[in-house]
């Protein structure tokens, strides 16, 4: 079972972290309110801060950790 940080490029500002086999989750909130969790692809270092590349709508986007996304799809669904 992986557990800890690993690099994905001899440079290092590229990581990987695994807690009990998995990739680490974290949390986001959207415009709407609503809390989404996702897996984070890997981390990327951005000067003194970090970026989570993380799959949102079908797309693969890099965000800060604080970051506020668009709507998710489903909370329209649930408003009708």
């Amino acid at each position: 079972m992986r557990n800890g940080t690993y690099y994905l490029n001899n440079s290092g500002h590229r990581w990987v972290t695994f807690e009990n086999g998995k990739r680490v989750r974290m949390q986001f909130e959207t415009k709407d309110g609503a809390t989404v969790t996702r897996s984070v692809n890997y981390f990327e270092a951005f000067g003194n801060f970090a970026t989570c590349n993380i799959s949102y709508k079908g797309k693969r986007i890099n965000v800060f950790a604080d970051t506020v996304l668009e709507d998710h799809p489903l909370a329209r669904l649930a408003s009708v």
